[in-house]
């Protein structure tokens, strides 16, 4: 079988979600049980992720642990029993449900507590998807509250090494998001900041391609912000997204990473012939909220990275594909000097930090030449 790279990494993978088989609830919604009703059961969905990983050759998903419900423990424990296969993020998720099940209100106090137990670990290789924020409705953030709340996650990712997700852009603010994306870019350039979806999620088709600009100008920032540690989820995109930010002088390949949102069970994958975009991922109200199927995230994916091919070499869609993630995440390779690095023209004045493109102890079998 042909892969699309040599190595494929989903960075944006839900496993365990609240989905339930219909055959195992008389009155099915597609959703586990609701936080009002006093329980979110967790569902796991790997036995299907493996076989899709198998069908397209994904070598390694990174799994996000969002919805109320699902824990970081239960994604440790993925983890180790698949350690080729799996890494995860994780967030405050006992912390947000207790809120949802009203046994406790949320606290930043408990969120970050229940973060930095969980990094302590060394199980989770970033925070995310969703940087702890308070949930309830009536809660009004102003831009200088939500900053402080960064800067203290942002604290905790330099303190143990690791990621942090970007994800402010789908709560409808009063302010410009984005300012804080480039604010904490800017004051924690060792910090890798993941602006999930490239900022192109759930509902952002009908702006067409106004939120990938909008994280390309933070990826990029030109003179005022020069960032080299932010990176695009680009797996939600249709090809002509990619273009964009490939022929942008300030991003290009080495800041965008494949991460499809896969298993996020709320969601259709919608084909727009002749539109703008030309494809999307997004809810749809006059649908059943949870599709009786789980769409096909990677045939699409991939099927957009096959229309790059004419624009950019396989070994940038190598970049894309894995590369720019083993390298970030240092996850486990199975050779050395499989990816793009060490060309000016690809990665600019920081051409030589780009070599090695892995080190040595990522590589699984050292020996085999």
């Amino acid at each position: 079988m042909r892969k699309a790279g040599r190595f494929i990494v989903e960075t944006h993978a839900h496993i365990t979600t609240l989905y339930q088989p219909e055959w195992e609830v008389e009155n099915w919604r597609g959703l586990a049980n609701s936080a009002e009703d006093g329980a979110c059961a967790a569902f796991d969905n790997s036995p299907l992720t493996l076989y899709d990983m198998d069908i397209y050759g994904v070598d390694m998903c990174l799994l996000k642990p969002s919805m109320i419900g699902t824990t970081n423990e239960g994604q440790a424990e993925l983890v180790k029993e698949y350690p080729d296969k799996f890494r995860a993020f994780c967030a405050d998720q006992k912390t947000k449900y207790k809120n949802a099940t009203g046994e406790e209100k949320w606290t930043l106090e408990a969120a970050y507590n229940e973060v930095e137990a969980a990094l302590k670990t060394g199980s989770y290789i970033g925070i995310g998807e969703f940087v702890p924020r308070d949930w309830s409705p009536e809660k009004v953030y102003t831009f200088a509250e939500r900053l402080e709340e960064y800067r203290m996650f942002a604290k905790l990712a330099r303190k143990y090494k690791v990621s942090m997700d970007f994800h402010e852009f789908a709560w409808g603010y009063e302010w410009d998001c984005w300012k804080i994306a480039a604010r904490i870019a800017n004051e924690f350039p060792d910090v890798p900041l993941i602006l999930n979806h490239g900022g192109h999620s759930i509902g952002n088709y009908i702006e067409k391609d106004k939120a990938i600009r909008q994280a390309l100008l933070v990826a990029g920032g030109g003179d005022k912000y020069p960032s080299n540690n932010v990176f695009l989820e680009c797996g939600t995109w249709p090809a002509e997204y990619y273009e964009i930010a490939i022929k942008d002088p300030n991003v290009g390949v080495t800041q965008l990473i494949w991460g499809s949102d896969y298993g996020h069970v709320p969601q259709y994958i919608v084909a727009n012939q002749g539109g703008d975009p030309s494809s999307f991922s997004t809810m749809m109200k006059r649908w059943p909220t949870v599709p009786h199927y789980q769409p096909d995230w990677w045939g699409w994916g991939l099927h957009q990275i096959d229309k790059l091919r004419d624009l950019i070499t396989q070994d940038e869609i190598n970049l894309i594909l894995g590369g720019n993630a083993a390298k970030l995440w240092k996850l486990p390779v199975p050779y050395e000097r499989m990816f793009l690095c060490g060309r000016p023209d690809i990665w600019g004045v920081n051409w030589e930090k780009s070599i090695p493109a892995v080190s040595r102890d990522q590589v699984k079998y050292p020996d085999k030449r």
